[in-house]
C-alpha cells in the first residue's frame, strides 16, 4: 500500500492529473494502419503556399479482414523546413475528415490530423520516420501529457497516373484540441515570458526528454515546437516535432548557430538553472522507467536494426549521464552560464 501511494504522489507531482482519459479509437490500439492515399501529387508535393486551402482526395483503410473504409477527405502539405524542395522531396501533411464519414470507424471523432511522412524516397528517410515516432512514444512512457501517434503502411497514388505508387511507413499525431480534452485541458494562448510560467516539475520532465533525446529545437516560451495546456488554471508544456533530435539526426537538421554545439547529436541541456539537487525526483522518474524506454526502441517491429541500434546507445549515454554528478552538473553548468548568465550553481547545496 506504502509503494502505491508513493507512486501516485510522483505521478501527481509531474502533473499527471487522472484527466478524462478520452482516447479515441485512432490511439487506442498500436498496430499499424494499413492505408492508401489517393491525391493530386503534383499539387500537393509542390504547395508551398500558406494559404489554408486543402486538395480533394481519397483515402482507403485496409481492414483486416479484407474489407475496406474509403473516406473523401481534403489534404494540404504542411510544415516549414520539410516543405523546401532541397530538403524533402515529400512533405508533411495534413488531413481534413468529413466529420460524418468517420462514424464507427478508426477514425471517428478526428477532424484534421497531421501525418507525418518520409522526406526522400531512400530508405534512411523512411527510418527517421520510425525514430521521430519512437520519441513521441517514448515522451508517452513518460506522462499522458504527450502526444499520442499511430504507425501507418500507406501507399502514396497519383490520380493523374503522372507518379509511381509510393510505399512508405509514416505516422499520424493526435489533434491539439483532441490530446487537450484527453488530459482534462484546453490549448491555452496565455502570453508567457519563460517556461517559469508553466508547472515547474512539468516542465523538468519535459526539458530532460528533450536532453535524452537530443532535441534544442523548441521554446516554451515562444511555443516554438511546443503546445501549452491548461489545466485547472496551471500551465503544462506538451511538446511535439523531434526531427531535430540527435536521436533522429537527419542529413538537414542543424542546431541553432547561438548554441554552442555543432551537431544535433551533441547534447546541450535547456532546463532550468537549478541545483543539481533539484532534478533528483525527475532523474528517479527516468531511471524507473529506463528499461522500459529502451524495450521500446529495441522490440518496435519497424525501422532498420541497425538505426535502432544506435538510438538505444543513444538513450544509454543520457543514463549515463544524469546518474554521473559530475558530469551532468556541467551541463546545468553550461545552461546556467550560457543560457541564463548566471553562475554554474548546480554542485551547490
Amino acid at each position: 500500500m506504502i509503494f502505491i501511494l508513493l507512486l501516485m504522489s510522483n505521478l501527481i507531482s509531474f502533473g499527471d492529473e487522472p484527466g478524462n482519459k478520452l482516447t479515441s479509437p485512432l490511439f487506442s490500439a498500436t498496430d499499424p494502419i494499413n492505408l492508401v492515399l489517393e491525391m493530386d501529387m503534383e499539387k500537393v508535393l509542390n504547395d508551398k503556399s500558406d494559404d489554408p486551402e486543402y486538395n480533394p482526395a481519397f483515402l482507403i483503410q485496409k481492414l483486416s479482414d479484407g474489407n475496406i473504409h474509403a473516406f473523401n477527405i481534403k489534404i494540404k502539405a504542411r510544415g516549414n523546413t520539410r516543405r523546401i524542395k532541397e530538403v524533402c522531396e515529400f512533405p508533411p501533411l495534413k488531413l481534413n475528415f468529413i466529420k460524418n464519414e468517420t462514424t464507427n470507424t478508426v477514425f471517428d471523432g478526428q477532424d484534421k490530423i497531421k501525418m507525418v511522412t518520409h522526406c526522400m524516397e531512400n530508405e534512411e528517410y523512411e527510418n527517421y520516420a520510425v525514430l521521430e515516432y519512437l520519441a513521441y512514444k517514448t515522451y508517452n512512457t513518460l506522462t499522458d501529457h504527450s502526444y499520442q501517434v499511430r504507425l501507418v503502411h500507406i501507399t502514396y497514388r497519383d490520380i493523374r497516373q503522372k507518379y509511381d505508387d509510393i510505399v512508405k511507413t509514416g505516422f499520424l499525431i493526435e489533434d491539439e484540441e483532441l490530446m487537450a480534452a484527453r488530459i482534462g485541458g484546453t490549448i491555452s494562448d496565455k502570453k508567457i515570458w519563460s517556461a517559469d510560467s508553466c508547472n515547474q516539475a512539468s516542465v523538468d520532465l519535459f526539458s530532460l526528454f528533450q536532453f535524452m533525446i537530443g532535441n534544442t529545437d523548441w521554446w516554451i516560451h515562444k511555443r516554438h515546437n511546443v503546445d501549452i495546456v491548461n489545466i485547472n488554471d496551471e500551465l503544462f508544456p506538451v511538446p511535439y516535432d523531434f526531427d531535430y533530435a540527435g536521436i533522429v539526426n537527419p542529413p538537414y537538421a542543424i542546431p541553432s548557430p547561438s548554441l554552442p554545439i555543432e551537431h544535433v547529436k551533441d547534447r546541450f541541456f535547456k532546463g532550468s538553472c537549478k541545483t543539481m539537487a533539484g532534478y533528483q525526483d525527475v532523474i528517479a522518474r527516468f531511471n524507473t522507467k529506463k528499461s522500459e524506454i529502451i524495450g521500446l526502441i529495441e522490440e518496435a517491429n519497424v525501422g532498420n536494426k541497425k538505426f535502432k541500434k544506435s538510438a538505444v546507445k543513444y538513450i544509454e549515454s543520457f543514463y549515463a549521464i544524469i546518474n554521473d554528478t559530475d558530469n551532468f552538473s556541467y551541463f546545468i553548468n553550461q545552461t546556467c552560464e550560457q543560457l541564463y548568465h548566471i553562475p554554474g550553481q548546480a554542485n551547490s547545496k
